[in-house]
């Protein structure tokens, strides 16, 4: 069969500026080769070309997810779901705790993912009483929806070494009662991996199972590139790059992948002569990354003001500034792009002022750090970010699976109405993403892009309607500026003759669809590098 295929009757966004809309395309091989009028492509095409007629249907270029966690998301396919996608609350998740134990036999690690306690009926945490209740002779861990918490039961806290006694980790919390007892709920990472560091590893056997099948699923909403975003976290860094790589060498590695890799990790790739941009079009060294919050919905997001619901409180960095400035400036001054998670606006000054200082004593071009979340962004923080070439990628999903609670609970109106500052970020002429950060929510750009769009929460409140952004603006989060990003516009974002060939044919055109509908066009079919991944049947 030739691989000469010419695609007409396309209703096709390109975001290419200087051709924003085409009717055909011709595809040879991985690489768009024509883009225009039916007319001028089937005159630049061979004769024998296949030609694919796609009826009206609407084509953009692949979604790209810009902060996700795909490695992981894959792991969770083998874990018990305890989110509240499929459980009204504890007891829901207590059954399910039970029956994984019962299966597996005593002793083994029952793990558990998702659990969001804003969301389940009983409106708490769970402790280590519950999970003792529903599986006391296995070591239980359950992480929370935000990823910033876990919920351990009492073998797994004997196991991890936890006691009344243990010093409370930089940056992070062990819950303790008001007798001092440790209550199972760990609060972020350095807690958490005082258990989890006991957890069995999987093996690239595992990974290279399980990853297909979240790619997989991945191609169902489009989606042809992904930043893994925290590759190294427990332990899984080595096994996650072996199982890429193999499934690379395989040729079944069909989603491009973009490793943004934990600091302790890189500085190991680094010492063999690795940096960014090492690898292919399928599999690239990104950015490095670090965290300075936690989560604003698990109260460890650092705020300048108090949380809503907790006066006094607000939260607390995960380094000290000092730490973080010199990390910075030591992965700025070797010209390596850097994406720190912050939630908090203090967390966001923080890291702005941390990479402001690293420019000063280490002047660099074009780095394009980024500011993973920024959910709580001021406008002076978007001047800022964009003075100096900071790309924030918003998890606008906040918006609508979060949005009730920052107004009612966590933030209160005045600041929850400005979070995921999109319409200010446009204003201010920033360059931004998006992302679903998966699988704290289900990935499913289209329904990312229409909460960019309508700002609309679970109860049906428009929050910020100030911060509403066109869907023009919106698809170039997952387009053109998300292959900016990663340093990868001259190869793919737009439907331009040149690059590669990966796009998602649409049953409507999200620019001409009515604003409320867009989490409903569907996906017929994604494209990678011009091999047809996923077609709706």
């Amino acid at each position: 069969m030739t691989s000469n295929q010419v695609y007409i009757n396309a209703d096709t966004v390109t975001m290419d500026t200087d051709q924003p809309e085409a009717k055909a395309f011709w595809v040879n091989g991985s690489n768009f080769l024509a883009v225009g009028s039916e007319n001028k492509v089937r005159r630049l095409a061979p004769a024998d070309a296949r030609i694919i007629d796609l009826e009206g249907k609407a084509v953009v270029p692949g979604f790209i997810e810009t902060h996700n966690h795909l490695s992981y998301f894959s792991l969770t396919l083998l874990m018990v779901d305890c989110s509240p996608f499929a459980n009204q609350g504890i007891e829901d998740v207590k059954e399910k705790i039970h029956d994984r134990a019962k299966d597996s036999g005593p002793g083994q690690w029952v793990i558990g993912w998702g659990f969001d306690d804003t969301l389940a009926e009983e409106q708490r945490h769970m402790n280590r009483s519950d999970l003792d209740q529903a599986a006391g002779d296995n070591p239980v861990l359950v992480s929370h929806a935000s990823g910033h918490l876990a919920y351990t039961n009492s073998m797994a806290l004997h196991i991890g070494g936890v006691t009344r006694d243990t010093p409370q980790p930089q940056g992070a919390e062990i819950h303790k009662d008001e007798r001092g007892e440790p209550t199972g709920l760990l609060l972020e990472p350095a807690a958490i991996y005082l258990v989890a560091n006991h957890l069995p590893k999987p093996d690239v056997s595992v990974l290279k199972a399980t990853l297909p099948e979240a790619i997989g699923r991945y191609h169902q909403t489009g989606i042809t590139s992904v930043h893994d975003g925290a590759v190294g976290m427990m332990g899984q860094g080595s096994a996650t790059l072996q199982a890429y790589h193999q499934l690379e060498a395989e040729g079944r590695l069909k989603l491009r992948v973009y490793l943004t890799t934990m600091y302790d990790m890189y500085d190991g790739l680094l010492e063999v002569g690795l940096g960014r941009g090492f690898g292919s079009n399928y599999l690239r060294l990104g950015a490095v990354k670090m965290f300075q919050d936690g989560s604003i919905q698990g109260l460890t997001g650092a705020l300048s003001q108090d949380y809503y619901n907790r006066p006094g409180h607000r939260g607390q960095f995960i380094m000290p500034q000092g730490e973080l400035d010199d990390l910075v400036a030591k992965y700025h001054q070797k010209g390596l792009q850097i994406a720190v998670h912050a939630n908090g606006d203090a967390a966001i000054e923080s890291v702005i002022a941390a990479i402001e200082r690293a420019h000063k004593i280490h002047p660099q071009a074009d780095l394009r750090h980024m500011i993973i979340h920024c959910q709580t962004a001021s406008d002076d923080h978007i001047e800022r970010m964009a003075r100096i070439g900071i790309v924030p990628s918003y998890f606008v999903n906040h918006v609508y699976y979060w949005g009730d609670r920052h107004e009612s609970l966590f933030l209160g109106p005045q600041r929850a109405a400005r979070i995921d500052p999109l319409g200010s970020s446009i204003k201010a002429g920033l360059r931004f993403t998006l992302h679903a950060d998966t699988p704290v929510t289900p990935v499913a750009p289209l329904f990312s892009i229409h909460c960019a769009v309508n700002r609309m929460t679970r109860n049906g409140k428009v929050l910020g309607a100030g911060e509403c952004v066109s869907p023009y603006d919106a698809l170039k989060a997952y387009s053109t500026d998300a292959a900016y990003c990663s340093y990868e516009e001259d190869l793919k974002g737009s439907i331009t003759a040149g690059k590669l060939a990966d796009f998602t044919v649409l049953s409507e055109n999200p620019l001409k669809a009515a604003p409320g509908k867009i989490k409903d066009i569907q996906v017929i079919e994604t494209v990678v590098g011009g091999e047809s991944v996923y077609h709706a049947n």
